[in-house]
C-alpha cells in the first residue's frame, strides 16, 4: 500500500500482531493488579487535614479533590491525579467520603477527617 497505512497479511505479520496483542493484554492485567494493590492499601485509610473554620464549623474555603490528592501523597504515599478523585466538596468540619478511580475497573473509597485549625 503506497502510504504505508496497511500491510499485506503474511504469516510473519500475523505472528507479530498476535505478539503485540498478548503484550497489550499482559500490560493491562499488570496495571489492573497494581491498581487493586493500591486499592487494598487505601481500604480503611482515614486521611486528616485541618483548615480555618468558623465557630459554627463552616470552613473558610473547602476540601476538594486537590486537597484529597495532596493528602494521599503526604499521608498514604499514593500519587493520584486530582481528576481521579471524586466526591462532594467538603465545606464543613467532619468526616467526608471520596472515591479514587485508580483504574477504569478499580475504585477505592477514601475517608478524610477535616478539623479546625487553632
Amino acid at each position: 500500500v503506497p502510504k504505508g497505512l496497511a500491510v499485506v497479511a503474511t504469516a510473519g505479520i500475523a505472528a507479530q500482531s498476535e505478539a503485540m496483542q498478548r503484550k497489550r493484554v499482559m500490560q493491562a492485567t499488570e496495571e489492573r493488579a497494581d491498581a487493586e494493590t493500591v486499592a487494598d492499601r487505601l481500604k480503611g485509610t482515614v486521611l486528616t487535614t485541618s483548615m480555618k473554620a468558623s465557630d459554627e464549623g463552616r470552613l473558610y474555603g473547602s476540601v476538594g479533590s486537590a486537597e484529597v490528592a495532596k493528602a494521599l501523597v503526604e499521608q498514604a504515599g499514593v500519587t493520584v491525579d486530582r481528576q481521579l478523585v471524586e466526591g462532594e466538596v467538603a465545606k464543613e468540619i467532619g468526616t467526608h467520603e471520596f472515591t479514587v478511580h485508580l483504574h477504569p475497573e478499580v475504585t477505592a473509597p477514601v475517608t478524610i477527617e477535616v478539623t479546625a485549625e487553632d
